[in-house]
């Protein structure tokens, strides 16, 4: 399991590891705002998360869609659908859970899967540097 990871191939255990790390990142930076920051801090990095995720798992859907089609239409479609969603649950963050969320959680919880995904792929990278090097 962990070496089809690895191999950067790109089938349901990945995309598993990728949202069960997404979990395990959140995790930490909601904890370590809690223990520095405040429970604002941590309130708005996990709905920022939440968002981000649900929207990994909708491009994944749109992806595999896509490919299921065969019509890049699919993709732009949900795509809409999902920027609208997105930008809808930050502004009703911002606005009506003021009080509970902070802006900057909420930007760092946004980035939570995109940092995710850039530790994902130099792992990879490095994974298939060494394995060439190997054989």
């Amino acid at each position: 399991m962990i070496r089809e990871v690895l191999r950067g191939d790109l089938n349901e255990t990945f995309m598993r590891t990728f949202r069960a790390a997404n979990l395990f990142l959140t995790s930490i930076l909601v904890f370590g705002a809690l223990l520095v920051a405040s429970p604002r801090m941590a309130c708005g990095i996990f709905v920022g998360a939440v968002v981000a995720t649900v929207n990994c798992i909708g491009l994944e859907r749109d992806c595999w869609r896509v490919v299921r089609m065969r019509t890049i239409f699919a993709y732009y479609g949900g795509l809409a659908v999902r920027l609208g969603v997105v930008t809808l649950a930050v502004t009703a963050s911002l606005l009506v859970l003021h009080e509970y969320v902070s802006p900057v959680g909420l930007f760092i919880g946004l980035s939570v899967s995109v940092v995710n995904f850039y530790i994902l792929v130099a792992t990879v990278l490095v994974n298939r540097a060494r394995t060439k090097e190997v054989v």
